[in-house]
């Protein structure tokens, strides 16, 4: 028998009316007194359709999926704080779960009064609180506050004590959300060593988060959810490269939003060229590339410049170059035309960009026109670096005498 098991779960929400839980149900039946439901409180949903799948004792089992692929609804599943539709959900063990920020406090009590009532309700004696008391404290770095109002504390502030009460509970299932995303540096290497030994004492763990590479290094397996099912299970790297993949063919079917008066300038097409001048949508670290910029000026453009800005997926700005410190050969644009950016090596490492481009007119600050998400273009190379770009650079040891 599995510590957790999923048999055929389906999960249904009425779409304004979500009241699965008391917290949920008191707003609602208020909205239904006063008449104010709502236009689509008639409306379903269905969060999960048939998914199943199981956990073995000591495995670390990661799940990913874009939003609202239904990983949340599943660790609530688990946790019991919501129900299925149908289906079969089985959690054999003491369940400790960091699912919301805080989820479990009471604003009014202190942080040492939320360790006594959250021990409780997790199942521990008096006399067990009382000997972990010291080292929940301790471990949460919170000792100067630990007698302050949890509703004063920050986001992050919870997220210290939410981890650490449930990191010494010494839990058969953890349940682990987006949470360890909150905190500083010293705190996320604190708590991802905490699961590791939690991994060693045979605890079964639920990963769910969008830090691919925490998901790859700490978990034996990885699920990919899609639109409320289960796509794929196997072992964590084949998943994770699936599912960037996905994501990059999905994301390439995007098409451009423009932003511009239709009688300024119009933006028509952003293209990437290799080095032999074809069109380009996955390039190696390093390579050349051309962009090359058509529009159609309605006016003439006094004094043009024009901006190119490249993105990473999840949009971190890595370059953006300006033809303001490079002028373009002419003070006015007119008609149709075309304008290029050369990169001579474009050293960034692998991963999916996409291309911006926003015109401007003299002086202003606010463009004549914009285009987000003009082209998606894919990095891919064999280099082993993290980050956003390749730096070259060369490694040497000396022997201290």
């Amino acid at each position: 028998m599995h510590p957790l098991e999923l048999h055929d779960v389906w999960k249904q929400y009425r779409l304004g009316s979500q009241h699965d839980s008391l917290r949920d149900t008191i707003p609602a039946l208020v909205k239904r007194m006063l008449g104010r439901n709502g236009a689509g409180d008639d409306g379903l949903f269905w969060a999960l359709r048939g998914v199943s799948f199981h956990v073995k004792r000591g495995e670390a089992l990661g799940i990913i999926g874009p939003n609202g692929a239904g990983k949340s609804t599943i660790l609530k599943l688990l946790s019991k704080i919501i129900q299925q539709t149908k289906g079969a959900v089985r959690v054999r063990g003491r369940v400790a779960a960091l699912i919301e920020l805080g989820g479990g406090f009471h604003g009014d009590l202190s942080g040492a009064e939320n360790i006594h009532l959250q021990g409780t309700i997790v199942g521990l004696s008096r006399q067990e609180i009382r000997r972990l008391f010291d080292s929940i404290v301790e471990f949460s770095g919170l000792e100067p506050f630990i007698h302050t109002p949890v509703k004063r504390y920050s986001s992050g502030m919870e997220a210290r004590l939410g981890f650490a009460i449930a990191a010494h509970v010494h839990p058969d299932i953890l349940l682990v959300d987006e949470v360890l995303s909150v905190g500083d540096l010293a705190f996320q290497q604190k708590c991802f060593k905490r699961i590791e030994e939690l991994k060693r004492l045979q605890t079964t763990i639920i990963f769910i988060s969008h830090n691919l590479a925490a998901v790859q290094a700490l978990c034996d397996r990885v699920l990919i959810l899609q639109q409320g099912q289960a796509l794929c299970d196997g072992e964590p790297a084949a998943m994770i490269r699936r599912y960037r993949e996905d994501v990059r063919a999905t994301t390439l079917k995007l098409r451009g939003r423009y932003h511009g008066a239709a009688d300024t300038l119009e933006i028509r097409s952003v293209v990437l060229r290799d080095e032999r001048g074809a069109e380009a949508d996955a390039l190696d670290t390093g390579q050349p590339v051309r962009v090359e910029i058509s529009f159609e000026a309605k006016r003439p453009i006094r004094h043009p410049a024009f901006q190119v800005s490249i993105k990473r997926a999840d949009g971190l700005l890595c370059h953006a170059a300006t033809s303001r410190q490079s002028p373009l050969d002419r003070d006015e644009l007119t008609g149709q035309g075309t304008v290029t950016l050369d990169y001579l090596a474009l050293t960034l490492l692998p991963n999916l960009y996409q291309v911006e481009v926003r015109v401007f007119e003299g002086d202003n600050p606010v463009p004549v026109a914009a285009l987000e998400h003009g082209c998606f273009f894919q990095i891919e190379s064999d280099h082993h670096e993290q980050g956003a770009v390749h730096l070259d650079h060369a490694w040497q040891f000396k022997a201290t005498p």
